[in-house]
């Protein structure tokens, strides 16, 4: 009985390390997936800024 129970906590411990493992990788993750959003918003920005730039080129020639 006295086994079992050590192996328990034991098994309970290693689950509360992966779950805090699993948190910050969690933290971690949303904080690049919001990095790289607006990485792409300024991107896609300047993107429309040169296609704009473009048309303009494009419209003053002969």
């Amino acid at each position: 009985m006295l086994a079992e129970l050590q192996s328990l906590a034991e098994k309970t411990d290693t689950l509360v390390a992966i779950v805090n493992q699993l948190r910050q990788e969690n933290t971690r993750l949303r904080n690049q997936n919001a990095q790289l959003s607006v990485d792409q918003k300024t991107l896609n920005e300047r993107l429309k800024m040169a296609s704009e730039k473009l048309e303009a080129i494009l419209e003053r020639l002969p």
